[in-house]
């Protein structure tokens, strides 16, 4: 029967705790190296962007910190200290000690964030909903009138504003079903906080309503059409809602037709 060969090197660093900063680990490369290898130079840096996550994840938690900081100095000192250093081990070590803490946090962290964006999408929509209803009930009862015909295509952005980030909800919901590692403690890549991306992602969703309203862009989905925005409330929910589950999209999008637009001049 073969045995699996699990390889060993030189260490080459001499690893400790810091005494002057609490939970940091110190790593220094021990004077007669003259060349780090790769596996060790790659399981330092894991390391440390592991030890990052995990003092920001746990700052409230003293003692679950010392735990996770105990183990990770203990994989750093095997994986890189000894003459039979082990830095295999020590990775494998290392992913399933992620893998514990995403088990232990990640729902945590997700339907916190979920709520959160939730709630301030509601904050964000509720208004321009309640205004939008409000004056399409006493638009349904007046008689034709050219200012209130303009401001009934007006409401319909409003509605397009509000859907939009019900879509954002939504969008998060089904983007992040599982969390990584560092997802943990930046959930977002863009890293913008819940209002900054809502109301970014809303008023981008608002320039392609104008453009769809003055017929720019023409979309067509099943039976429905953007060119439907200005006269029918369910089209500007519908799109509204698109644009929101887009949003990691929309930006770029409207950034290409302005800059073709320009560039044709």
């Amino acid at each position: 029967m073969w045995k699996k060969i699990v390889k060993m090197e030189k260490g080459c660093y001499i690893v400790s705790a810091n005494t002057n900063t609490p939970h940091d680990i110190v790593f220094s490369i021990k004077p007669d190296i003259e060349q780090v290898t790769e596996n060790q130079q790659k399981l330092h840096i894991d390391i440390e962007k592991t030890l990052v996550v995990v003092r920001k994840l746990f700052e409230n938690s003293q003692i679950e910190l010392q735990h996770y900081f105990n183990q990770l100095l203990s994989l750093a000192q095997a994986g890189l200290v000894p003459d039979n250093a082990q830095p295999t081990i020590s990775f494998n070590a290392l992913a399933q000690l992620k893998l514990e803490i995403i088990d232990k946090k990640s729902g945590e962290i997700k339907n916190s964030y979920f709520k959160k964006l939730g709630f301030k999408a509601i904050n964000l929509g509720i208004l321009p909903l309640i205004v939008a209803l409000g004056f399409k009930s006493y638009y349904h009862f007046q008689t034709d009138d050219e200012l209130l015909e303009s401001l009934n295509t007006f409401t319909n952005f409003l509605l397009v504003w509000s859907s939009c980030l019900f879509g954002i909800w939504l969008s998060f919901g089904t983007r992040k079903t599982i969390l990584s590692f560092e997802e943990l403690t930046t959930i977002e890549q863009d890293r913008l906080e819940p209002y900054l991306k809502l109301i970014f992602i809303s008023s981008i969703a608002l320039v392609f309503s104008l453009l769809f309203y003055k017929k720019v862009i023409i979309l067509q989905f099943g039976s429905i059409s953007t060119t439907e925005i200005e006269s029918d409330p369910f089209v500007s929910i519908i799109f509204g809602i698109f644009l929101g589950l887009a949003e990691n999209f929309i930006g770029s999008k409207l950034t290409k037709k302005v800059s073709a637009l320009f560039e044709s001049i």
